[in-house]
């Protein structure tokens, strides 16, 4: 898989959702609102500027099928959808994709609310257990297109 260089170790490789051409598409080890995704960079590149015409291009395509994705799913269906780049931490270019919520969500027994619904999210530092990710990713997977 061209993913290895990545994650040589293969701890990240049980939240892929998707591998595409020039990006990754997994699920969010942190889960800042309910089915927080992360669109990784295939090519080693730390910016956007660095990026060529036809990974921008399949970035577009990357976003609507998660988005669509979590718009039908009916656990889940974002009222917005916030991007964030920062690569502080990582110096990969990354994307953390966060679903936003107006109101309540349910997912696995647990409530789900937006607490920061119309402002900026809260960073949650807290890492959710691989248990849960396999929820988050069986639930995606059943909408996103093969």
């Amino acid at each position: 898989m061209a993913t290895d260089s990545l994650d040589p170790e293969g701890k990240y490789k049980k939240s892929y959702l998707k591998e595409y051409k020039h990006w990754i598409l997994s699920v969010s080890s942190h889960q800042h609102t309910l089915g927080c995704y992360i669109i990784i960079a295939k090519r080693n590149i730390e910016k956007v500027s660095e990026a060529n015409g036809k990974e921008l291009e399949e970035l577009v395509k990357v976003m609507s099928d998660i988005e669509k994705a979590l718009l039908t799913a009916k656990e889940f269906k974002p009222d917005r959808f916030n991007y964030l780049q920062l690569g502080n931490g990582w110096h990969h270019l990354h994307f953390h994709g966060i679903p936003r919520y107006e109101t309540p969500r349910f997912f696995d027994g647990k409530e789900w609310i937006d607490k920061e619904w119309g402002k900026p999210p809260i960073w949650n530092y807290e890492k959710i257990p691989d248990e849960f990710i396999k929820k988050l990713k069986d639930a995606i997977l059943k909408y996103l297109p093969k």
